[in-house]
């Protein structure tokens, strides 16, 4: 009699080889999965495996961005969360990403250095991985893998993966479209499904969830204008909006209660301010190199679209080849250049062409046959050697190499170590001399405040550094400034630095760090007093709230005439004559003005505004600003040496005015184009203008 052991295995033996053929059939339809193992090998921070490794710096040390990325991490450290205690461009998860492999090895601005980069980068491969496996499914592995090496290597020139997050949601995207329209998909569960991710982009970064939003609408335009016209189809496009928009405001109603409140909508109110001001905030001049660059990844992307779209022969089979991803794919990649037309310097130019590159690469590996496929990877392995440019995976890799064939234990001479970080030394002196005065005047918990934007300073004393947005050139405009003002009244600091405009404070894009944000300085003047120069070019703060019932501000009006300006050439100089100067002097100048400009600035970027002062001693000063276009705007100006501005914070009003100050004897407004894609105002409304004197009584 057979047994029970003996009598089933007959049914099993009949499955067992069917079961490994699946296997083996989705391993060799899907080994390409190996190119994500391979990048995530090679950006491994090997750091992370000998913990007395220490970590290099640059000769240079960037007080912008290094002051950014560290504070997102100890702040991350300290339970503050973007979105919920401070504003900035990125939001919760992508702190949680950048923030996570150093607070779990035990926190040090070398941990970060070290591993801030990491988990954003893998995502980004992961997600490059499942685009492709999205867009050119059909496709042998071979050919997804050699192309997301290419794009890893040669064209992913940053880590933080904005880009790579918005080209994955427009490839799912599309094909849940297509999935809607072939009726394989429900519309509700597409629109709902949607949602969800584009809350989630928005939780990374608030222009990731503009790209997504923007690839959901072209992505259902491609798809609809491809057709074909099946009954009920524009309905379930319908419900599938219908469904997104609902499924986002509870989805934003779950996230608010999270964060705060469930109808407190700060955080969607904050990243929507930062996203739309960033055009007239940071924008910057595009040289001849990023233009050739931007055109180029245009003209070679628009050939290989049209190429593709007129030698398709299966529409139905290839993703890569139907219309609606041609037209769709190419008007997505013009729309992630918005960033590179704005901000143009050379590393947002080539971050704003990686959609344009990653699609032209889908379509030229997108061709089955043998000759199409051999030129397109000609073209593309070629394409990459010769103008594609060395990626943070490259840097990577060789800091990998040198840390391994010569570890790092001890810090060559000249760069000390401070916090597992090897700085230069002069870098060092000033981060311990500046550490120990923060940290003798305030408490391991208690906030500090840093002007303008060196946060660097707190994250190495251990310190919050206070403010409810966290670096201070995203503070132009009212909405933002009332965010970081209302920072600084919840935070109270009792200490900080000021660091004036020299040598350790740079002007960003040339604008002065007071013209930039004058409410915070005024609100840092009135509260804090100067002690001591600890290093040049930094002063500590000490809190005296007595200073700001003391301090009185007197306003005369100057002889400038509220006119509009016609703006008649792109660049144009407006005299406001001479606008006579108060006799006994004045500490500051208020312009209050409107640019007008049309609306193509919102597709483009403003042009560069300057106030030329000309003094009575033939002395000249020209003094860039930013306003918001089509607002009004008060524009303050300190018409001397900015440097000078640190004497302000002296107990004694006597030292507050340095040398000599000769009369301003006439002022000129300067418009002129950043490049060729500034636009030219229509025109410029001068409504008022004043001489501004500071005084404090001392209360003898």
């Amino acid at each position: 009699m057979q047994t029970l052991d003996e009598l089933t295995p007959v049914r099993g033996s009949r499955d067992r080889p069917s079961f490994f053929r699946r296997r083996l059939h989705c391993l060799a339809r899907h080994w390409d999965i190996l190119a994500v193992l391979l990048l995530v090998l090679a950006s491994f921070p090997v750091e992370w495996l000998f913990r007395r490794m220490l970590v290099p710096s640059d000769a240079e040390i960037n007080l912008i961005d290094d002051s950014w990325l560290l504070d997102t991490s100890f702040k991350a450290s300290r339970g503050l969360w973007f979105g919920r205690d401070v504003a900035f461009t990125y939001g919760p998860l992508f702190q949680w990403l950048s923030s996570a492999p150093a607070r779990a090895r035990g926190f040090s601005m070398g941990a970060i250095y070290a591993s801030g980069a990491t988990l954003p980068l893998w995502l980004s491969f992961l997600l490059g991985y499942l685009s492709l496996q999205l867009l050119i499914p059909e496709q042998p592995p071979w050919k997804r893998l050699l192309l997301l090496l290419l794009l890893a290597v040669f064209w992913a020139t940053h880590w933080e993966g904005r880009v790579t997050f918005a080209v994955f949601l427009f490839a799912l995207s599309l094909r849940a479209w297509y999935s809607v329209q072939e009726h394989k998909l429900s519309p509700l569960l597409m629109g709902c499904a949607s949602a969800l991710l584009c809350i989630g982009a928005a939780l990374y970064s608030a222009d990731t969830c503009a790209y997504a939003l923007a690839g959901l609408l072209l992505s259902l335009c491609g798809v609809a204008l491809e057709g074909p016209r099946k009954p009920g189809v524009m309905a379930s496009y319908v419900w599938a909006l219908l469904s997104f928009g609902l499924s986002c405001f509870l989805l934003a109603i779950i996230v608010n209660a999270l964060m705060t409140r469930v109808f407190d909508f700060s955080f969607w109110r904050n990243a929507l301010a930062i996203l739309t001001s960033y055009r007239w905030i940071e924008p910057s001049t595009m040289s001849r190199e990023g233009k050739i660059h931007l055109v180029a990844a245009v003209a070679v992307g628009l050939i290989v679209f049209l190429i593709r779209g007129f030698t398709a022969r299966n529409r139905n089979h290839a993703i890569a080849g139907r219309l609606g991803f041609l037209l769709s794919a190419f008007l997505f990649a013009c729309v992630t250049m918005q960033s590179g037309l704005v901000r143009s310097d050379w590393i947002h130019i080539l971050l704003a062409a990686y959609a344009m590159v990653f699609f032209t690469g889908v379509v030229l590996f997108s061709f089955a046959s043998r000759i199409a496929t051999i030129l397109a990877l000609l073209f593309a392995v070629s394409s990459s050697l010769l103008f594609g440019e060395p990626s943070y995976l490259l840097s990577r890799i060789r800091r990998n190499y040198s840390q391994l064939r010569a570890p790092l234990i001890e810090c060559p001479a000249g760069f000390p170590q401070f916090d597992r970080v090897c700085y230069p030394e002069a870098f060092t002196k000033i981060l311990q001399t500046t550490g120990s005065y923060l940290q003798e005047r305030a408490g391991p918990r208690d906030f500090i405040v840093i002007f303008p934007y060196q946060n660097i300073f707190g994250v190495a004393a251990r310190r919050n550094v206070a403010g409810g947005v966290l670096q201070s050139y995203l503070v132009s405009g009212d909405p933002l400034s009332e965010v970081d003002l209302a920072g600084l009244e919840r935070a109270s600091p009792s200490a900080g630095l000021y660091l004036p405009d020299g040598d350790q404070s740079l002007a960003i894009d040339g604008v002065p760090n007071f013209t930039r944000t004058p409410k915070v300085w005024f609100w840092t003047f009135r509260h804090f007093r100067r002690e001591d120069e600890l290093v040049p070019g930094i002063f500590g703060l000490q809190r005296d709230n007595s200073r700001a019932a003391r301090i009185t501000m007197q306003l005369r009006p100057l002889h400038v005439s509220a006119t509009r300006f016609p703006v008649p050439t792109r660049s144009t100089t407006i005299d406001l004559g001479d606008p006579g100067w108060p006799t006994g002097g004045a500490d500051f100048f208020c312009l209050r003005v409107t640019v007008r400009y049309s609306l193509w600035w919102k597709l483009r970027k403003p042009a560069r505004l300057s106030l030329e002062i000309e003094r009575a001693d033939s002395s000249r000063d020209l003094k860039p600003f930013v306003v918001p276009p089509n607002v009004s705007s008060e524009v303050w100006f300190y018409p001397w040496d900015d440097a000078d501005l640190a004497q302000y914070f002296d107990s004694d009003v006597r030292h507050w005015h340095i040398g000599l100050r000769p009369a301003i004897t006439r002022l000129r407004l300067l418009v002129q184009p950043l490049d060729w894609v500034s636009v030219q105002p229509d025109g410029i409304e001068v409504e008022s203008a004043d001489a501004v004197r500071l005084s404090m009584n001392t209360g003898e």
